[in-house]
């Protein structure tokens, strides 16, 4: 994947200090693309590694978070739209549950999901997995 333009880079990095782990903090994860003229970023925390010894398999969990959207709102030039999406309402929405804000930053359209938990797509990747 390309790098991304500076100013999602700033906004994701802005964005970030309104994210406030519960526990040791862990790297988040992001991903964007243009999609129909508006920018889609998704960002998430990485999964932890929590070793079993009951069981022959470690285990994965998310990193609990909690968000501040107060604190985020004044990083949208425009805002549309802002909902919680608590259940995918289709196989073919891979983020699971997230916040979803429509709006303008920096000049541009973007769709901005705030995810609990790592996309589907992005839950095999090594980099994504932190050991705890």
């Amino acid at each position: 994947m390309a790098f991304p333009p500076s100013w999602i880079e700033d906004f994701v990095h802005q964005l970030s200090y309104s994210i406030f782990p519960h526990e040791v903090p862990t790297p988040l994860g992001c991903h964007y693309h243009q999609e129909q003229g508006a920018w889609e970023v998704a960002l998430f925390p990485s999964m932890r590694r929590v070793k079993d010894h009951r069981r022959e398999k470690d285990s994965l969990f998310p990193a609990a978070f909690s968000f501040d959207i107060q604190q985020a709102l004044p990083l949208f030039e425009e805002l549309h739209h802002l909902d919680w999406v608590a259940m995918p309402m289709t196989g073919e929405n891979e983020v699971g549950p997230h916040l979803l804000f429509e709006g303008i930053v920096d000049g541009e359209p973007v769709l901005i999901r705030i995810c609990s938990e790592i996309p589907r797509r992005f839950q095999s990747d090594p980099d994504l997995i932190i050991s705890a």
